[in-house]
């Protein structure tokens, strides 16, 4: 419990984002700079583990991702800076696909909506399901998009409300370790 508090307070580096209950009218995310990770391996939050299913029914565990820094995005298709930030983490698995992976976790929606939204939009990201908002919840998700780094080692270096910009996208990448 204590670990998926102090990674609640990681992300909660507040920006405006998408609820459930509204939207905001302005992007108010603060700028990324990118500073020294005081982080240790003595501190270090190992992101909590969670098994869900991709859009192309296979199933993904995030502690079976360990060859590959992830960035994991929480977001819904009814979020509009969700949507907005969708051809950017495209890109940014594109331009990283040797150790990086981006993996979508979309939050509460039907495998039919999420795959229509994805052709429509000419998305080629890895989407898993959390149907019954469980790892969103685990993870202390209240706002869309969310986005969480990790490491190859597990540990959630970074975290972010709200929508990113490529630029803040790159920066967040820096974080890993090599």
């Amino acid at each position: 419990m204590k670990k998926i508090i102090i990674l609640a307070l990681i992300i909660a580096l507040i920006a405006s984002g998408c609820s459930e209950k509204n939207e905001t009218e302005e992007n108010k995310n603060t700028s990324t700079q990118k500073q020294e990770n005081p982080q240790t391996s003595e501190d270090a939050i190992i992101a909590p583990d969670f098994e869900l299913e991709s859009l192309d029914g296979t199933t993904i565990k995030l502690s079976e991702m360990r060859d590959k820094n992830v960035i994991i995005n929480f977001w819904a298709t009814w979020c509009g800076y969700c949507v907005i930030e969708m051809p950017d983490l495209q890109k940014l698995q594109e331009t990283y696909k040797d150790d990086l992976l981006v993996l979508t976790v979309n939050v509460g929606e039907s495998k039919e909506i999420v795959q229509k939204f994805m052709e429509e939009n000419n998305l080629n990201l890895t989407v898993v399901l959390d149907k019954d908002m469980a790892v969103s919840n685990n993870y202390g998700i209240r706002s869309y998009p969310t986005t969480i780094a990790v490491n190859k080692k597990g540990e959630a270096v970074r975290g972010y409300v709200g929508m990113l910009t490529y630029e803040q996208m790159e920066l967040l990448y820096d974080y890993f370790e090599e």
